[in-house]
């Protein structure tokens, strides 16, 4: 039986009533789907581990209704580098930035995955900021998806191995971007970008006075280390059960028997011709339709019963550095290629 509820103002005021209790509910965001619990309940979260089988040492976005309730979930008063800094990016909220700050003492461990820090965010789409200003508490929420696997960009892929412990899913139709939010710390030594997404790292640059590189300047050994400071970190991450091969300029490529094709823009006929079955995620090359339809792409095709899939690839500036991050943590596993 299908959970999937309408947005409206009366299965809202369910969603909360089940989240005050201590369920979890799916929820739709201008990024991907979240799966939600009150960030204040530690058992609550605990069962969104359970239910995905996240690692412990991958810690959840939390999710406040305004600036004002940043307060809900961070320390305050912040440092006054951190003060100046969220100050230069705080008017790109509601929307799809993450930023991880001081954490305040109202949040459990297992939503920081022990860190003294916490990753907050305000969302922009509708149906999820009317909950969250119906709810006296702030939402933990990472993908409403098994831990590693494909993120949800519909209402649909949440019922994709979610169990009946997800009381609940809102629809709010397809995701805007479909990829996750962009991640950035906070810190007094200065900010540095922990995963690109919705918001490029051009625009975060600008916003700090810095070069896209300097932003970018994160210790290369934080994804070896046990203790994770934000989500998406993993190497291996995003990633369909089938084979993935991603095509780099260049690239001579070998078609194998029942191989299918996610392209970027239109391909020649006799391109077609060489692919089971072919996915083309913009006719123009556009990347941020391309952004828009990549999950959903991913997961259709890994329902096709392929050998492989290819995937194209582009240059990693502006929301391509967000597709280009994705689609190396997809392409992790499949070393046979």
């Amino acid at each position: 039986m299908s959970r999937i509820e309408p947005s409206t103002n009366e299965m809202l005021d369910h969603a909360r009533a089940l989240l005050t209790s201590g369920r979890l509910v799916a929820i739709p965001t201008e990024t991907v789907y979240g799966l939600a619990a009150n960030a204040w309940d530690a058992s609550a979260v605990r069962k969104i581990f359970s239910v995905k089988n996240r690692p412990p040492n991958n810690p959840l976005i939390v999710h406040v209704a305004s600036l004002d309730r940043v307060v809900d979930a961070v320390r305050m008063p912040l440092a006054k580098p951190i003060e100046s800094q969220l100050a230069a990016v705080s008017d790109l909220w509601p929307g799809p930035l993450t930023v991880v700050l001081p954490r305040g003492e109202r949040i459990p461990d297992i939503v920081t995955a022990g860190n003294q820090t916490v990753a907050v965010r305000i969302p922009s789409h509708p149906v999820t900021l009317s909950l969250l200003n119906r709810c006296p508490f702030p939402l933990a929420a990472p993908s409403a998806n098994r831990s590693n696997y494909v993120s949800p960009t519909t209402a649909a892929h949440c019922e994709d191995g979610l169990d009946d412990t997800v009381a609940m899913i809102l629809d709010g139709g397809p995701c805007d971007y479909g990829v996750e939010s962009t991640i950035v710390r906070l810190h007094e030594s200065g900010p540095r970008l922990l995963r690109p997404g919705g918001v490029a790292a051009e625009v975060l640059a600008e916003r700090f006075g810095l070069s896209v590189d300097t932003l970018m300047e994160v210790s290369a050994n934080r994804q070896a280390t046990k203790q994770l400071e934000a989500p998406g970190m993993m190497s291996q991450h995003y990633s369909p059960t089938t084979a993935v091969q991603l095509l780099y300029p260049g690239t001579t490529i070998v078609v194998p028997k029942n191989t299918g094709r996610i392209a970027f823009q239109k391909l020649a006929d006799e391109e077609v011709s060489r692919y089971t079955v072919v996915e083309v995620l913009s006719e123009s090359g556009d990347l941020e339709q391309v952004a828009k339809r990549l999950f959903a792409a991913l997961r259709q095709l890994d329902q096709a019963q392929l050998t492989c899939i290819h995937i194209d690839t582009c240059s990693p500036r502006g929301i391509g550095r967000a597709i280009m991050d994705r689609l190396e943590r997809a392409a992790a596993k499949s070393s046979e290629f």
